[in-house]
């Protein structure tokens, strides 16, 4: 019994403790296709490859300063290409 209890924590416990999940589509954050200050798939219209360390574009803003953006992974940050990232 003690067995099939640790095995379902760990089962719960494993999509919850791994990566942080993906933005929901369009948010902030998220995977987009086409790069373009005029997306439809990003809510704020813009999906960019101005971060090196992303594998695919991603949904950002426009920025000039920091305090223009979103909370991110590395708080509000305005890139020197001008978008927040995530």
């Amino acid at each position: 019994m003690r067995h099939a209890a640790l095995a379902a924590t760990l089962l719960l416990c494993a999509p919850a403790c791994g990566d942080d999940p993906e933005p929901d589509p369009g948010a902030f954050g998220a995977s987009c296709a086409t790069v373009s200050d005029t997306s439809t798939e990003c809510d704020s219209m813009v999906c960019t490859d101005a971060f090196d360390q992303e594998p695919t574009p991603i949904c950002s803003i426009k920025c000039t300063t920091p305090d223009m953006c979103p909370e991110g992974s590395s708080g509000k940050k305005c890139n020197m290409k001008g978008f927040c990232k995530p």
